[in-house]
C-alpha cells in the first residue's frame, strides 16, 4: 500500500499569532519553520512512501525542498482546498492511502506515524488522532476520498461525523507526542519538561539567548 503524507503549512505572516504576546513575527516565522523541519525529519524516518508540503510562502518551500521533500503551492485559498488539492496530486501519483499532518508538532516520532499506518492497513477506513482541544493531529484516509478533510475547530468531531454519515469505519489513535500541537507560549513551556532534541527546542533556546522578552517567560538547560 502506497502511502503519502500531506503537511499543510499557512503563510508565515499568519503563523502562530497566538504567540504574539512573547515572539517578534520574526520569531514565530522561525518556530514554525523549526517544528516543520521537525516533523519532515520524523517522516523520513517512518514508512510513509512520500511527503508533500502545501503551502504559499517561499521559506517553507526552502525547508522542504532543503530536505528533499515534494512543495506544492496552494491555488485554492483555504486549509481544506490546499489539502484536497494536494491530496488530488498524491493520488495522481497511486498514493492508496493519505496520512494528512500538522507542521507544528514537533514531538511526533516515528513510531506514532507507524503506528496510524497499521491501523489503516487493508483500506476502508479512517484513522484519527485528536489534538488537545479536539482538533484533528492525524487524519489517515484509506483510500484518500473516504471523506472529506474538516480541519478547524472542533475538526475532530466534525471528522467522526461525516465518516459516520457515510457509514465508514473510524480507527483512533491517541498519543502524547502527537497531540503536542504548539498554538501558545504554554505549548512551548512543555517541551522543556520532555527529553527531546527537536529542531524546535534548540530554536527557542537560541531565541531566548537574543530576547529579553522570550528569555523573561522561558528557563531552560540546553538539549
Amino acid at each position: 500500500m502506497t502511502v503519502h503524507a500531506v503537511i499543510p503549512v499557512k503563510k508565515l505572516d499568519d503563523t502562530k499569532k497566538r504567540l504574539s504576546a512573547v515572539f517578534t513575527p520574526q520569531e514565530r516565522s522561525q518556530l514554525t519553520l523549526a517544528m516543520l523541519e521537525d516533523v519532515l525529519k520524523t517522516l523520513k524516518l517512518s514508512n510513509v512512501d512520500e511527503t508533500v508540503v502545501v503551502g504559499e510562502d517561499s521559506q517553507v518551500q526552502r525547508v522542504a525542498e532543503k530536505l528533499g521533500t515534494t512543495y506544492l503551492s496552494a491555488t485554492d485559498a483555504g486549509l481544506n482546498p490546499a489539502i484536497e488539492e494536494a491530496t488530488s496530486w498524491c493520488m495522481q501519483r497511486a498514493a492508496a492511502s493519505v496520512l494528512v499532518l500538522p507542521a507544528d508538532i514537533p514531538l511526533l516520532t516515528s513510531k506514532d506515524v507507524n503506528r496510524l499506518l497499521e491501523l489503516g492497513a487493508g483500506g476502508g477506513a479512517v484513522v484519527l488522532s485528536p489534538s488537545k482541544n479536539w482538533g484533528t493531529n492525524a487524519l489517515l484516509r484509506s483510500p484518500p476520498r473516504l471523506i472529506p478533510s474538516c480541519f478547524g475547530p472542533k475538526s475532530f468531531l466534525s471528522h467522526i461525523r461525516e465518516a459516520y454519515q457515510k457509514g465508514v469505519s473510524v480507527r483512533l489513535y491517541f498519543s502524547a507526542g502527537l497531540a503536542a500541537d504548539v498554538d501558545s507560549a504554554e505549548d512551548l513551556k512543555r517541551l522543556f519538561e520532555v527529553e527531546n532534541c527537536t529542531v524546535c527546542r534548540e530554536t527557542l533556546e537560541k531565541i531566548t539567548l537574543s530576547s529579553k522578552k522570550a528569555s523573561d517567560y522561558f528557563s531552560a538547560k540546553p538539549c
